[in-house]
């Protein structure tokens, strides 16, 4: 009984040897020192932040169902918080370019 439970459990680590999960991105987060906040012609939001100093620009956009904390405290997506922000925590929807929350 002892070596059939060994070979059961053998071939169990062998399989898992050659399964591999793929691992998919939905989320990206970005740290950065400055960030800007603008209103689009349509009154659509967007966050203008960078990775990095040397990085491209991303335009994120600002939904209704956007979380936005300043200073700690939740503020609600209609709020006028348009201009540039000393720094901040940009999370964002990697296929919908969509903020999902906003810490500055």
């Amino acid at each position: 009984m002892k070596i059939l439970n060994r070979v059961a459990l053998f071939s169990g680590l062998i399989w898992c040897l050659g399964v591999q999960a793929e691992i998919i991105n939905i989320q990206e987060a970005i740290e950065t020192s400055e960030l800007r906040i603008s209103s689009g012609a349509s009154g659509s939001r967007y966050v203008d932040a960078k990775g990095c100093r040397t990085c491209k620009s991303m335009r994120l956009e600002i939904t209704p169902a956007t979380i936005i904390r300043v200073d700690g405290k939740r503020v609600s997506a209609g709020k006028n918080i348009s201009r540039h922000w000393s720094g901040g925590v940009v999370i964002y929807d990697v296929e919908t370019k969509q903020v999902v929350k906003l810490d500055l």
